[in-house]
């Protein structure tokens, strides 16, 4: 693992393991525990915090969330009765997209006790509550049975968790031969890059998103292969997250009186951080990208997929 590239990063130095997860516990809860109705304003319906597929840079929100979904869906290829933990749920975009559209059985956690409220009442609102549980909890204090998994997703979460060595291994003892995890996240690329000590970092790494950490790619590949875990395949999505926060910037801009007054300074807070991230996503200062691993042999197959 390379030396701690931010002052993020070298905070992490002088904690325990237990206090840099109740560090993330808090401060990362932080920036969610705002009124849901703020998200609603500049996500699209379903809360997707992270990036959209687009065919067009013309293509709206909705229509890119939704292709991001399907694609999701068609990636972690879930079949009835598979279970499938969802790290990072956030107000169950993902999760509940996939309880409505496969029959299987589906855990989010998140940090966020108002996310899961949202998540919760829409998995009821959607009859779907059956199938969906989910806690406030953090990924390193699960207590799951070994083997008791068939597919784990992070999305636009990753980022927040340090001890990624110890999170794959336990993803990895989680999930059953034949086992999928999907991770879509931020990464820095090899090549240096731009300033990663400049203030502009600072503020988004630590006083807009509580915490994050930005490994390079193959840094987390390794980590993932080190686990006992495949990777499949791995896509490229830089491009479409600056199209993203595009979109989420031109939304807090057209609400920004509506989401002041239920959070006084939280649209500066939303605009400043999504403008330097959408400009480092332009600049490949910063990448996206969506990884697709397996536990032993795949029980998918890349080449067959039908990707919208």
């Amino acid at each position: 693992m390379n030396a701690p590239r931010t002052r993020a990063e070298r905070e992490v130095l002088s904690r325990s393991a237990i206090e840099q997860i109740e560090h993330e516990r808090v401060q990362v809860a932080a920036h969610y525990e705002h009124d849901p109705a703020i998200f609603s304003m500049v996500l699209d319906s379903r809360l997707a915090y992270a990036t959209g597929v687009f065919h067009d840079a013309c293509e709206d929100l909705e229509t890119a969330q939704q292709r991001k979904f399907a694609r999701i869906k068609e990636k972690l290829a879930i079949a009835p009765g598979e279970r499938v933990l969802d790290v990072g749920c956030g107000w169950g975009s993902n999760l509940l997209y996939l309880a409505q559209h496969t029959a299987g059985t589906f855990y989010g956690i998140t940090l966020s006790e108002k996310q899961r409220e949202v998540a919760l009442a829409r998995a009821r609102e959607w009859n779907i509550a059956s199938r969906v549980r989910i806690d406030v909890q953090h990924v390193e204090k699960l207590d799951l049975e070994p083997e008791s998994l068939d597919a784990v997703l992070f999305s636009g979460s990753i980022v927040h968790m340090h001890n990624r060595e110890a999170i794959h291994k336990q993803m990895s003892g989680l999930l059953r031969p034949g086992g999928r995890m999907l991770i879509s996240d931020c990464y820095y690329p090899e090549q240096y890059r731009g300033d990663r000590e400049s203030t502009a970092t600072q503020y988004i790494f630590v006083e807009a998103l509580g915490y994050c950490r930005l490994l390079g790619l193959g840094e987390e590949l390794t980590l993932i292969e080190r686990a006992g875990m495949d990777v499949l395949h791995v896509e490229d999505l830089t491009a479409h997250y600056a199209l993203t926060l595009e979109r989420w910037i031109d939304n807090v801009r057209s609400n920004r009186q509506r989401i002041d007054d239920l959070a006084p300074g939280f649209s500066r807070v939303l605009q400043s951080y999504m403008t330097i991230a959408r400009l480092s996503f332009a600049r490949r200062t910063a990448l996206e990208y969506m990884i697709l691993a397996t536990k032993g042999h795949p029980k998918i197959d890349v080449g067959h997929w039908s990707i919208p």
